[in-house]
Order: C-alpha cells, then sequence, then structure tokens
C-alpha cells in the first residue's frame, strides 16, 4: 500500500510538470557509465555516475530507464529518495539550484530491444552484441535520456571476453587486459543527444586511414571480409575530405570510426563518432559495380555535423538531419562519379516526388509525421533548389553560420532560414511556403532547374520521344553517362530484338550497355546465343544473374555448360547466384553427369546446402533469399519450417513481416498446419505466443 501510494504521489504530483520542465530545471552536462554485458543471458549491468547542474528549485528529476532494476541511489555521496516505475528513475527530494552535482546507481537490464544479441543462440553463427538508438530508445540498456534536447557527453567503459572488439562513442583511451575479460575506456569531448549512443562488439580487424585534417579515421571488417574490405571502404578519406571542405567546418569530433555489423535493422546509423552499417554492404570488386556502401557512407558521415552535432529540436524539423545527410551525400558523390551521376539522382528522385504528389499523397517537409521519402528524398532537393536559389557562396556561408552557432546545441528551421537569410540578402519566406510547407512538390521548377544538365536534358528529350534513330546510334558511341545508352537500348528491345543491332552492342564492351542488354531481352534469338553466354563472365553479379536464368529458360539443353561455367560464383553477400545456382542444379536432369547414386548424391547435397541458408547461423539477407527459394520448390519442411517460424519473430521487421507472411501462405494447407502443430512443443515461448495467434486467426479464416 506504500509503494502504491508513493507511486500515486509522483505520478499525479511530480511527472507531469518534471516531464515538460525538466530541462529548464536541470541541466545534465556528463555521464560516465561502466558496464558488463552477458551476451548468453542477453543482459547488461553496471554503475553508472551523471553530473548536473540545477537550474531552479525542483521536488523531482528523472532519468529514462526502461524495465530497469536499481539499486545504491546515491546523490552527492548520500543516499536518496527514488522511485522506479518502470519507465524512468525518479529522484525525489528538495533540490536547490546548484552546479556539479552528482548522481550515482548501479542498475541491471535484460534489453528487449535497442540492444541486440545475433549469434549466441546459434552454434557456428557470428556473435555480435551492437546497439540501435534512434527508434528504439538507448534508454532500454542504458539509464539515458529520451528527449533528443537533452545533450550529455558520454563516457563508457565495457567489459567483455577479450577474444572480441568492443567499439563504443569517442576515442579509445584504454584496454585493460585480463585472463577472460578486457575493459575498454573510451572517452568523448562534446555532448550528444542519448540516441546517438552505440556500442558494437564482435570480432573485427580494422584499417586506419587519416583525413587532410589530421582526423583518425578506422574501418572495420570481419577477418574473413579482407578482400572485401578496399570496395567496401573506398573512397572513404576522399569522401571525409570533401564534407569537410564542401561544409566549411572541421569534424566536429575526436575520431571516426565504422564497422558493419548482422542483422542490422536499417542500412546504417550515424552513431556519434561510430557509424553501424548492414554487413551486407560488405562487397568484393565485383559487387562494387552494382551495389557499394559509398552513398550510405558519405550519408552517415555527414550527419556527424547535420543531426549529431547540431540536432533537430523536434520531429517537425528531422528533414534537419536528414535532408541535409542526403544532400551532402550527393554532394560527396558527385566528387567521385562526376556532375552527371549527381544530376541522375536528383532527377529520379524528383519523378519519384512527382508521381507521389500527383496521386495526391504529397507532404510537407514540416509535417512531423511524415514519411522518408519527404525527410530524406524531398529535404534533400529543397537544399538543391535553396543553393540554386541564393548561390553557392550564400549557401556555404549560411550552412556554416548555422552549424556554429547551434553546434552540440539544437536548431528549428525557422533558425536555419534565418541564416540563409542573412548570408543571401534575400527575404525566403515565399520559398519556405512552397518548399517547405506545401505538399505538393514543385514539378516544373524542379525539373527547369536540373534541365542545365546538357545529360538531363538528353536523357527527358529521349524519353519524350525527340531523339531520332541517327541521334540516338551517335550516343551510343558517345561517353554521355550510361543512363541514356540504357533507356536505348530498353526502348529499342522494347517490342522485337533486332539480331544485327544487338550484336553489334554486345561488342561493344560497356559493361552498363551490356547489363541494359541482358535486362531487356527475354527471348533470345539463336543468333544472339553465343553473346548471351558471355555475359555470365561479366564483371557485375545482377547482369550474370539475369543471364543465367534467361539462357536456362531459353536453352534448357546447354543448362549443364551453364551451370559449370558458373558454379564457382556466389554473387552478393545475401548470395544471389549461389542460391540461383542450387535451385537450378537440383532441377536440372542432366546435370551433374555419373552414376544414378553419385547424382543423387549431389542433388541432395545441393538441397542440403540450400536448405541450410535458411539457418539461423547466417545473415537474414540469406535466409530470406533461401525461403523464397525453398518456398518456390515447395520445400519448407521440418528443420526449414522450423527456421521459418524462429524468422517470424525476428528483431528485423522487414524480415519478420515477409516470414509471417510465408507462413500464412502455407497455413492455408492442412498438411502444414498440422506439421507445425506437431513443431509447437519444440518452439520457446515468444514462438509459441505467436504461433497460437496465427493459428486461431486461420482457423477463424476456415470456420
Amino acid at each position: 500500500m506504500k509503494k502504491q501510494l508513493l507511486y500515486f504521489l509522483i505520478c499525479g504530483y511530480y511527472i507531469l510538470p518534471a516531464c515538460a520542465q525538466q530541462m529548464k530545471t536541470a541541466d545534465f552536462t556528463r555521464a560516465e557509465a561502466d558496464i558488463s554485458i552477458d551476451p548468453y543471458k542477453k543482459e547488461v549491468s553496471g554503475k553508472v555516475a551523471y553530473f548536473f547542474d540545477v537550474l531552479r528549485p525542483a521536488d523531482s528529476l528523472y532519468i529514462d530507464a526502461r524495465n530497469m532494476k536499481f539499486d545504491r541511489v546515491m546523490l552527492n555521496g548520500k543516499k536518496t529518495g527514488f522511485y522506479n516505475d518502470g519507465t524512468k528513475l525518479w529522484i525525489t527530494g528538495h533540490f536547490k539550484p546548484s552546479e556539479q552535482n552528482k548522481l550515482t546507481f548501479t542498475y541491471r537490464a535484460a534489453p528487449e530491444k535497442a540492444m541486440y544479441f545475433p549469434g549466441w543462440e546459434t552454434e557456428g553463427a557470428k556473435k555480435q552484441v551492437w546497439t540501435q538508438g534512434q527508434g528504439r530508445y538507448t534508454s532500454n540498456w542504458l539509464p539515458s535520456f529520451d528527449d533528443v534536447n537533452e545533450k550529455v557527453e558520454f563516457d563508457l567503459t565495457v567489459h567483455f571476453d577479450k577474444n572480441f572488439k568492443v567499439l563504443v562513442n569517442g576515442k579509445l583511451n584504454n584496454i585493460i587486459e585480463n585472463d577472460s575479460l578486457n575493459v575498454w575506456s573510451y572517452d568523448m569531448q562534446h555532448p550528444m543527444s542519448s540516441y546517438l549512443l552505440a556500442l558494437a562488439i564482435g570480432e573485427y580487424d580494422m584499417i586506419r586511414d587519416f583525413s587532410e585534417s589530421g582526423v583518425p579515421v578506422d574501418m572495420y571488417y570481419y577477418p574473413e571480409d579482407k578482400a572485401r574490405s578496399e570496395p567496401t571502404y573506398r573512397y572513404t578519406k576522399k569522401i571525409f575530405d570533401v564534407l569537410e571542405k564542401e561544409i566549411g567546418m572541421p569534424f566536429p569530433w575526436q575520431v571516426y570510426k565504422q564497422a558493419p555489423v548482422r542483422d542490422f535493422l536499417h542500412a546504417g546509423m550515424e552513431n556519434t563518432t561510430l557509424t553501424l552499417f548492414s554487413d551486407h554492404f560488405m562487397v568484393d570488386s565485383i559487387g562494387y559495380n552494382d551495389m557499394n556502401y559509398l552513398n550510405v557512407n558519405a550519408h552517415e558521415l555527414a550527419h556527424q555535423w547535420f543531426g549529431n552535432m547540431v540536432t533537430a529540436r523536434s520531429g517537425e524539423h528531422h528533414w534537419l538531419q536528414e535532408g541535409f545527410a542526403t544532400y551532402y551525400a550527393l554532394l560527396a558523390e558527385k566528387a567521385v562519379f562526376g556532375e552527371d551521376h549527381y544530376y541522375w539522382k536528383l532527377y529520379r528522385s524528383a519523378q519519384t516526388l512527382i508521381e507521389w504528389s500527383k496521386d495526391g499523397e504529397g507532404e510537407a517537409v514540416l509535417n512531423p509525421k511524415a514519411g522518408s521519402l519527404t525527410f530524406y528524398e524531398k529535404g534533400a532537393f529543397v537544399l538543391y533548389i535553396l543553393r540554386d536559389k541564393i548561390g553557392d557562396s550564400a549557401f556555404r556561408k549560411g550552412v556554416r553560420q548555422y552549424l556554429e552557432k547551434y553546434k552540440f546545441g539544437n536548431a528549428v528551421t525557422s533558425e536555419l532560414m534565418k541564416e540563409m537569410e542573412f548570408a543571401s540578402g534575400k527575404d525566403l519566406s515565399a520559398f519556405t511556403d512552397r518548399w517547405l510547407r506545401d505538399t505538393v512538390f514543385p514539378a516544373e521548377e524542379a525539373l527547369a532547374s536540373l534541365k542545365k544538365s546538357n545529360f538531363i536534358r538528353t536523357y527527358m528529350a529521349l524519353k519524350d520521344g525527340e531523339i531520332t534513330q541517327k541521334e540516338r546510334e551517335k550516343l551510343l558511341h558517345s561517353d554521355i553517362y550510361y543512363p541514356v545508352k540504357q533507356e536505348i537500348v530498353f526502348q529499342k528491345n522494347a517490342d522485337t530484338v533486332d539480331v544485327e543491332w544487338n550484336r553489334k552492342w554486345f561488342r561493344s564492351g560497356d559493361l552498363k550497355t551490356r547489363q541494359a542488354l541482358a535486362l531487356s531481352i527475354d527471348t533470345i534469338p539463336q543468333e544472339l546465343k553465343t553473346a548471351f553466354e558471355s555475359l555470365l563472365a561479366d564483371r557485375s553479379y545482377i547482369t550474370a544473374e539475369n543471364a543465367l536464368i534467361k539462357l536456362w529458360v531459353n536453352f534448357p539443353e546447354n543448362a549443364p555448360a551453364y551451370l559449370e561455367k558458373t558454379k564457382n560464383i556466389a554473387g552478393f553477400a545475401r548470395k544471389n547466384i549461389r542460391m540461383l545456382w542450387l535451385a537450378l542444379a537440383m532441377s536440372a536432369p542432366a546435370y551433374p553427369t555419373g552414376t544414378e547414386t553419385d547424382v543423387f548424391r549431389a542433388k541432395n547435397r545441393w538441397k542440403e546446402e540450400l536448405e541450410g541458408y535458411t539457418s539461423p547461423r547466417y545473415a537474414y539477407e540469406v535466409r530470406q533469399n533461401a525461403f523464397g527459394m525453398l518456398y518456390q520448390m515447395g520445400l519448407l519442411h521440418g528443420e526449414v519450417l522450423k527456421n521459418l517460424i524462429r524468422a517470424c519473430v525476428h528483431h528485423t521487421w522487414g524480415f519478420a513481416r515477409d516470414s509471417r507472411n510465408m507462413l500464412k501462405s502455407l497455413l492455408k494447407s492442412e498438411e502444414y498446419t498440422r506439421e507445425v502443430r506437431e513443431l509447437m512443443p519444440k518452439f520457446g515461448e515468444k514462438e509459441k505466443a505467436f504461433l497460437e495467434g496465427v493459428m486461431a486467426v486461420e482457423q477463424i479464416d476456415r470456420d
């Protein structure tokens, strides 16, 4: 009863005013956290010290802490009143204006989100621990602040198995080596929002480089991915130097680190000084030609200024982070790939935004509930148009003044626009209304601006049918940027396949033109068979994958030769070509050669390999691909079905959603329903709860 009464008093009297006014009452300036992580129990515990100033009298203060247990709560060295309501640690008392107060406590948590432990439950899997604060709340694993406006200097010390590397925000001060555990201590020099706090633990090697300004740039990779490290991190130093020069302000932190992690929730996350990114971006020199890390690399690096150093005050101004990061990533790509590439990406973005707005689904950039397309793509286009309107010099000056004025703090859109007006001497109120407040994307103005690019003018004329056949041939022989050449190929092969014309461009040797041929021709004329077969050896996994499946369909009698030629190609990290190969090899009647027993054993071995890729030992992208292949082949039984059910409760929502949809499709069959019921006792509580819900719904649907 006393506990309930205390809770009532805190909730009824303290919480509402404190939540609204805490930043006016107290300023938390620094945190020292010494934590230990048990990956097998999925627990984190430790001791934390917060330093803060009291700005005006108060009866309570809080720290966000979700589902944690606390002990030894001390204020300035003395026991203090506290209460844990399940979401916050409340410190009660009579706080008077004062400086450098110290709050210490020990805590324990078993985070259900924000800290993830892939691999520790599965033999042979890659074992990691990593965090994701944005959208998940760091307060699930470390008592901190969910309010982005409360900025704290975090200095973390982490105890963990000595066989793993521990990466945390800031500069590594030292490592104390013990028999089984090492102690890693990191130091930050400036404050940041809690959602940018990060930790990654795994088996890593590292490449170190330095920017022109002397900032250490550490690039981590898995030991087995050494050959992929250079293509993945290609141009990283150049990107860093370009952004420092373009932004006009030195990198604001002591060091910059990047590390891949398995089963990540996003492409990348710009944690202060420690970007984490999905390991499917680790590519070899062939994969680099189709898909590379460069844009994500530049985007997350730009966030170190836009979002990390200067943080949007609220969701309404989120574009100040994502729009800027997207735009400056384009500028970095422009420095690497050229001006035509820059305009091509802007044009594609504009086309998406125009179609979206045309369908009545447009959003204002200043809508706090807007989606990623608005915050990222439309936000970046706003900056492109703004720069065009006020000129390079004024734009750079305005950005520099904005960052300088609000560094290590928070800002809103009006404060940015004020600096832009001051730098340019122009009234930008009409611009703000048109580009930031209006839901409609100004298509005519956007396309008119892009037409300053000769390449874009040519591409648009080609799409509109304004380029003659003679001019098209001339363009194919020119050095114009590849989308024009690909569009010519797509248009040419849209109805019929001109053998002689296509044969000529197969011989061109141009990777992107040949890729367009692979994508645009479905029915392969006999006369182009040899030319099409040459695509299997192109340095493009997209080209090779499309060539293999189309050759298989058009010339099944040659399937053994195609399988022999591609049997050692894995493809991207998701093993796209290897899995296609396995499915085709299992289906091929004349492959492999040998006795009936040899053939049976080979096909069974390939089946086991494909089924094995559904295991939690592999990244979710690999598993997702394998499930898709096996679903089409009707082979989702036994251990594979168990793996699919486990995938339905995976922490990566997109993977879990697709797995659930696949399972629901299977459950329309009585055979699968019986098999799933037989498997239920073999699962943990999480999987059982999910299955019981799904089975109940399916039963209702059948009834």
